[in-house]
């Protein structure tokens, strides 16, 4: 085989990693340089922005390998990117912590499930609040984080692109291991697909 042919032939498989690589550490930082810090990016645009960049994955991935692959190999893209998206924005952290009082009657709201493989049912107990500063004014959760009167600490972002935590909470807990797990599969796919393609094309000369 002359080196030619071997460049030729190389090419797909290295663009069948570069692809999710690419577009999966691309939206990683997006996300990431979007919500974190007082200087990121609106919430509008933070997401705007990661929704151009799978776009222009999936159609790559499709233009490159239309047959090799297929669908699957594309759903998973799609999935490691929002993977990427959703744990990216779990690893940052709110850049506020304030002083608040628990105001007025706590409301009660209770939010059944609705049928097999949906969410479990909860209630949400929802808090108005007076901080320092004047923000946040409300706090929802999980449990009451204090009687009326009481004083609670809340982390929070300036900037209002993620939504408010207890101060205890404000940690980063993103992970890559799941959206890369899910793009590192795209790419088995797709050199599956293109490793049985090249064995065919040998067979037909």
């Amino acid at each position: 085989m002359d080196r030619a042919t071997l460049i030729r032939r190389s090419l797909p498989y290295a663009g069948a990693a570069a692809v999710p690589a690419a577009a999966g550490t691309g939206m990683w930082l997006w996300a990431a340089r979007g919500l974190r810090g007082p200087d990121g990016f609106p919430t509008v645009l933070a997401v705007a922005g990661g929704l151009v960049l799978a776009l222009v994955a999936l159609v790559a991935q499709n233009a490159l390998f239309r047959k090799e692959g297929g669908m699957a190999a594309l759903v998973l893209l799609l999935a490691g990117l929002a993977a990427a998206w959703v744990e990216a924005r779990d690893s940052a952290v709110r850049g506020a912590v304030t002083d608040c009082v628990v105001v007025g009657e706590i409301r009660v709201t209770h939010h059944p499930t609705f049928g097999e493989g949906a969410p479990p049912p909860k209630t949400l107990y929802h808090h108005t609040l007076d901080c320092a500063g004047g923000h946040p004014r409300e706090f929802s959760a999980e449990e009451r984080i204090a009687e009326p009167g009481g004083t609670v600490r809340i982390a929070y972002d300036p900037a209002g692109r993620m939504d408010p935590v207890l101060e205890r909470l404000n940690t980063a807990h993103g992970s890559p291991v799941l959206p890369a797990a899910l793009l590192v599969l795209s790419t088995a796919l797709t050199v599956v697909a293109l490793a049985a393609e090249g064995r065919a094309e040998e067979r037909r000369d």
